[in-house]
């Protein structure tokens, strides 16, 4: 009804200034948040990843993130080797598997137990 106003309105009245467009709902950076990024070394020991994780999903978790949303960020704040095995992981598998469950999941198995154990 009330873009049909307006249209009219424009219509009779060629020089009247067009509505703003709507504001686009900008995405809050994690970073500021307490969010770090993640670079995996051979000298790391598990508790340096175990920390990040539950770091990331505290943060997460103020600012209510979805499942989705997390998956999102937690892969946004990997780095060197590790983000390249985890785009290696998701290339074999099918996308529908690769929720936020699946990447805890291959998380902790490869930087929070064996690997870093042995």
């Amino acid at each position: 009804m009330m873009s049909n106003w307006y249209t009219e309105f424009v219509r009779v009245n060629p020089n009247a200034q067009p509505l703003p467009p709507p504001p686009i709902p900008q995405p809050v950076p994690v970073a500021p948040q307490g969010a770090e990024e993640f670079r995996a070394n051979i000298d790391d020991d598990p508790e340096k990843a175990e920390f990040w994780l539950e770091n990331s999903m505290r943060v997460f978790d103020e600012l209510s993130c979805t499942p989705v949303e997390s998956l999102k960020c937690d892969v946004s704040l990997l780095r060197d080797s590790v983000y390249r095995w985890w785009k290696t992981l998701t290339s074999v598998i099918s996308r529908e598997r690769v929720t936020w469950g699946f990447f805890l999941e291959e998380f902790r198995k490869k930087y929070i137990s064996q690997r870093f154990i042995d």
